[in-house]
């Protein structure tokens, strides 16, 4: 069948800032060979609010494009992200 598109929507767990914050060079690094490879087509933080300015960003999630043979496939790369293994993701 080939490779499929698989939108993923995932919810941060409550109060999952602070460990989002701190995992996030890690979650991005590790992010480059799947971006490189075409594994990861789109990906973002969703939001609870528009930002505003001067305001941080009060994230409440993340969504991914992710191109993969099966959902197996996509899943494993949800579930290797720093995000994931570091419980910032439900």
């Amino acid at each position: 069948m080939g490779k499929q598109e698989w939108l993923v929507i995932i919810k941060d767990k409550p109060n999952s800032l602070p460990a989002r914050m701190k995992v996030r060079p890690q979650h991005l690094e590790e992010l480059k060979p799947h971006i490189d490879s075409g594994a990861i087509v789109l990906g973002g933080a969703t939001l609870d609010e528009p930002l505003k300015e001067g305001e941080g960003m009060k994230s409440n999630g993340s969504v991914l494009i992710i191109e993969a043979e099966s959902e197996k496939e996509a899943r494993g790369i949800v579930e290797g992200d720093v995000y994931y293994t570091s419980g910032v993701w439900e």
